[in-house]
This record gives C-alpha cells, structure tokens and sequence, in this order.
C-alpha cells in the first residue's frame, strides 16, 4: 500500500492513476469529496451495475462478518489491517444508511447530540454522589449510563 507524504503527493498519485484508468465507473468521483459522501457515490456508482446487496438485511450481514475481521485483527494487533478492517466497517455501516435513503451526517449528529445529552446526565448523577470521574470504574460507568437512558 501507498503511503503519501502530503495531500499534493497524493494529489500527484491521483492525477497519474486516473490517466492510467480512464475506464473504471469510478473516474468521476472525486477525491475531494467527505469521505463519507465519496462513499456514498462508490456505492451508488456500483449498485448501478448490480453489485448491491438485496435488502438491508444482507448489507447488516456484511457489518457482522467486517467488526469480526476487526476482532481477530484486534486480537492480533496488527495496526495496518486494524485501519483496514474499521474502515471496512465503516464503510459497510454507510452502505446501510444509502440503503435506508438515511443521511449519515445527520444521523451521527443525532447520535453525538444523544450521547452527549446522556454524558451530562452522567456527570451530574457523579457530581450528585461525589464521584469522581477519574477514578470510576467501567462496571460503575455502566451503572450511571444506564441509569441516564431511564
């Protein structure tokens, strides 16, 4: 795998491999694009000539079988496929949304606000019982989180 140094080698690299490839349904897609819509746009480009998943059930398939390729590179630590394998899982995560018609911007906004909203209620249980965030441990985390979802 290539590794750039700057976004104008990369750049460089893309331009030279575009004229290489002028014949792939990809071409047009450009790589300025958020990643997330640049994926958006692979998706839609090669479902256009079939290669989709049927419903939206077969695509959640493929998000089971990617977070367990991630856990056994996990469990290998071995940093390269790791990156490799999460970002497989976000992608398929995303191939999901586009086959839902959902926009996942604004469903991770939706999901940060939650969280978020959550995590505050959190604090003030802890500051309510003189907790001190630094020193909880998960299981006690647990027990606070579940109680801000009540």
């Amino acid at each position: 795998k290539k590794k750039f140094k700057d976004i104008n080698e990369f750049k460089q690299w893309w331009e030279k491999s575009k004229k290489n490839d002028q014949n792939s349904i990809l071409d047009s897609i450009p790589f300025t694009f958020p990643a997330y819509l640049e994926a958006n746009k692979i998706q839609k480009k090669v479902a256009s000539v079939g290669f989709e998943y049927k419903n939206e059930l077969e695509s959640i398939k493929k998000i089971y079988e990617e977070t367990k390729e991630l856990e056994l590179e996990i469990k290998t630590n071995n940093k390269n496929k790791i990156k490799e394998e999460l970002g497989d899982l976000i992608f398929a995560t995303l191939d999901v949304s586009r086959k839902l018609k959902l926009d996942p911007e604004l469903i991770l906004k939706n999901a940060n606000k939650k969280f978020s909203k959550r995590w505050k209620k959190l604090e003030k249980f802890a500051k309510k019982k003189n907790l001190n965030l630094n020193n909880i441990s998960m299981k006690k985390y647990n027990v606070l989180w579940q109680k801000t979802k009540k």
